[in-house]
């Protein structure tokens, strides 16, 4: 009964909100210092594009620009809030310590909880605002930018065709042409099955293949079927029309090269439930899922480290410029480091949940340490 009014006292406390106020007033600031830098950089690319299109589609600049801002800001602000998410507490932590405050509650005996209560709150804020953009938002804004055709994801993830896809799956290989669209199907097809024995079982080629509607069951048009006799290739039979159950859903046609982070919350819920994925597939979806289930850890972590770090870069009162230079260096050096992790993990060379939990449980173990050595 007594601890609860003491926790409550202190993540109320007036000190605690001035912390989180200006923790909160560096990292807007860091914030909006990476997304005008970034929105520098791609309006010089796609502004032109963007005037073009207004012409042509007969509308004013506005109204196209307008959006693909909206849009191009929930990916860059979800790419650059780690790294907000460091510098910005770093800095607010300096100027605290210049004005005395750190010094005055751990002189007035202040315990860590309470010295740090204000990283918890800007934890809990831009931890849910993290998950929210790494799960819902930023997906929701690339493809929105796909539509609309104006910009580098457009470019790359536009609805076309890709020719000569492979995809292999057990025992069974398909080659086809892609139509990468919201209705997506496969023309040109050839299903080798039996590619892992001593030879192969059949061919099925067909000119068309179209999801039938019913999960891995597909439609083939125009079929021929090769069976191998004696190691011979022998034509069996033709059909007009035929259904066949591959391990292939159409959500592996519509997203065809596209990185599984990128991917609405649905399509990688069925990638991830695939029956048996391909091997280049899993590690990918896999450590997708994992960045996304921890996405409220890493923006807490990063505030906390940063924080831990510019209290290091005192000496008494003494500000010791050199150190919150190269302090401020390692930290950048960290969030880098998350991202290679992820990248390790997506291409199957870490496991999903080491390739993300290991830089997390990284960061939160040093920052423990320098809390300790700066107290």
């Amino acid at each position: 009964m007594t601890r609860a009014p003491g926790l409550l006292s202190v993540l109320t406390a007036t000190a605690t909100r001035r912390a989180l106020a200006d923790y909160l007033r560096f990292t807007a600031l860091v914030l909006f210092i990476l997304l005008t830098i970034a929105y520098t950089i791609d309006l010089a690319a796609t502004f032109p594009q963007i005037r073009r299109a207004a012409a042509t589609r007969e509308t004013s600049l506005p109204v196209l620009l307008a959006p693909y801002l909206l849009q191009r800001g929930a990916d860059i602000v979800t790419r650059m809030l780690p790294v907000a998410m460091f510098f910005g507490p770093f800095l607010a932590e300096i100027a605290r310590r210049q004005r005395l405050e750190t010094v005055i509650l751990s002189a007035a005996g202040a315990t860590p909880p309470r010295l740090y209560a204000g990283v918890l709150w800007l934890a809990l804020l831009a931890g849910g605002a993290h998950m929210a953009l790494e799960t819902h938002l930023r997906p929701a804004a690339i493809w929105a930018q796909v539509d609309s055709g104006l910009g580098d994801y457009a470019k790359r993830f536009r609805q076309s065709w890709k020719y000569g896809v492979w995809f292999v799956t057990g025992d069974t290989a398909i080659r086809a042409d892609v139509l990468r669209s919201a209705a997506p199907e496969m023309h040109n097809v050839l299903i080798f099955d039996g590619i892992r024995a001593a030879g192969l079982e059949t061919i099925t080629g067909a000119g068309r293949a179209a999801p039938a509607g019913t999960p891995y069951l597909w439609t083939l048009s125009d079929v021929t079927r090769w069976e191998t006799v004696f190691g011979d290739a022998a034509r069996v039979g033709r059909a007009p029309v035929a259904e066949r159950e591959l391990e292939l859903i159409p959500e592996q046609l519509q997203y065809n090269g596209v990185a599984p982070f990128y991917l609405p919350q649905p399509a990688l819920n069925r990638l991830a439930g695939l029956r048996a994925p391909p091997d280049g597939l899993r590690p990918a979806v896999a450590t997708a899922q994992w960045r996304r289930w921890t996405a409220w850890l890493l923006p807490g972590i990063v505030a906390l480290l940063g924080v831990s770090m510019a209290n290091l870069g005192f000496d008494g009162r003494r500000m010791l410029i050199a150190r919150l230079i190269g302090l401020a260096a390692l930290g950048y050096v960290y969030v880098v480091t998350v991202r290679t992790f992820w990248t390790i993990g997506e291409l199957g060379a870490l496991a999903a949940p080491l390739a993300v939990g290991a830089p997390l449980a990284l960061g939160l173990g040093a920052a423990v340490l320098f809390i300790r050595r700066g107290g």
